[in-house]
Order: structure tokens, then C-alpha cells, then sequence
């Protein structure tokens, strides 16, 4: 990418401006054009960051002010390989209902969020999804390897008492439910589903796998 290339493509995304996140900082290039990101990787010399509007991006890490290269040096997220190779065999997955408490068993486990908004005591589509695919043991069994699960049950008509549920649903721009997503660690989105016909753990286990980071050790997928 060409320096000019480089600073239109900053001024453009910089103006897509979402609340601050705790761990975004200033980035400048060589021009000292700067926009607010996160680091999310550095692979060989290039950087990938979390924009505040949740897109990724990726820079020739030449492309940086010297500051920010030492800073992405120092501060890359370390691969979270052997925390998903050292998953125990009798791991099970269970439903947590807190993003906090789901974001340190990823970072723990290495394995991506499912994030799922759902109303099981009154929303038909949210019954026939539970039916057909969080049931099924073979949903339960891809998951316990594969996935961090967490849940935001919400009241009849998409009310809830709960403030952090209420703000999370708002982050996320749910509009109905049921509504999906897989996240990493980080936070970062990485695909986003609801319910359809025809759905099953199969294809949901094949929709994780295209969707989740590939790592070197490629879980098993769910089995009937």
C-alpha cells in the first residue's frame, strides 16, 4: 500500500467514531496522520487493528511512526494455540451469563464466544432454535471443545431488568431475536447468525469453524 493510499484510508476510517473501548489507543503513520485502534495482531511486518467501529485493518507495519511499531513489537496478543490444544478431553460447556466472565475462559481456553440474544420463555424462533440446535447432543458435545457460551435471555417484547444486558444488546445493534454472534476474546466480531429453516448442530459446527480463527489444532466436529 502507498503512503498516500495509506493516509486517505486513515482520515476515511477515522471519522467512524463509537464510544472509546478501554484498551484503544492513538495510532499516527510516518505522516503523522492518526486514527484510535486496538491491536489485534501482528503477523510478519504487518499490523492488523480494531477500528472504533469494530472493522478490521490491516497496515505494513513500515507504515507506522516508530512509537507505534515498538509498541506493536512489545505488545502483541500471544497465540492462543496450546491453551486450545490443552482443552481436558472432559471439558463441558456451559451457558454463562456474564460477557466478563465468558472474555476470561476465552482468553483462558483460546476458543471464540457464541453471544447469543434469545427470548426461550416467549420467542417462537428462539424455541424452535433451542430445539433444533442448542439441545441436541451433538450440539453440546461440538461446543464443550470448540466453544465459550454465553446467553442473554431477555423478557417477553425484548425487555430486561438487567442493565448490563440492556447495554450489551444495544453494542451489539440487535434488532430481533434470535440473534448470534462469534467473538473473540478481544471482543472482535467475527460473523453474526439467527435462525432459519433447516438448521441443525452440523451446520451450525460448520458455521463456527468457517467463522472462528483457524489455529493448528482443528477440533473435532459435532457428531451424531
Amino acid at each position: 500500500m502507498k503512503i498516500h493510499s495509506f493516509i486517505t484510508v486513515l482520515s476515511a476510517l477515522a471519522l467512524l467514531s463509537p464510544p472509546l473501548h478501554a484498551e484503544y489507543r492513538n495510532w499516527s503513520n510516518t505522516e503523522g496522520v492518526a486514527l484510535e485502534a486496538e491491536l489485534v495482531k501482528v503477523v510478519g511486518a504487518n499490523v492488523t487493528l480494531r477500528l472504533r467501529s469494530g472493522k478490521l485493518t490491516t497496515f505494513a507495519e513500515s507504515k507506522l511512526c516508530p512509537a507505534d511499531r515498538e509498541f506493536a513489537k512489545s505488545n502483541t496478543p500471544k497465540p492462543q494455540d496450546d491453551a486450545k490444544s490443552a482443552l481436558p478431553a472432559n471439558r463441558k460447556a456451559k451457558w454463562l451469563t456474564r460477557m466478563e466472565k465468558a472474555q476470561e475462559e476465552a482468553k483462558a481456553t483460546g476458543l471464540p464466544i457464541l453471544v447469543l440474544f434469545t427470548g426461550t420463555s416467549w420467542c417462537p424462533y428462539c424455541i424452535k432454535l433451542e430445539k433444533a440446535v442448542f439441545s441436541e447432543k451433538a450440539f453440546k458435545s461440538f461446543a464443550d471443545q470448540n466453544l465459550v457460551l454465553m446467553i442473554a435471555d431477555f423478557e417477553p417484547g425484548g425487555e430486561t431488568k438487567s442493565r448490563e444486558l440492556k447495554k450489551l444488546a444495544e453494542e451489539y445493534g440487535v434488532k430481533g431475536f434470535p440473534t448470534y454472534f462469534l467473538i473473540d476474546a478481544a471482543g472482535t466480531h467475527l460473523a453474526k447468525g439467527g435462525y432459519h429453516d433447516g438448521i441443525n448442530p452440523e451446520s451450525f459446527a460448520d458455521w463456527v469453524k468457517q467463522s472462528a480463527p483457524k489455529t493448528k489444532d482443528t477440533q473435532a466436529s459435532a457428531t451424531k
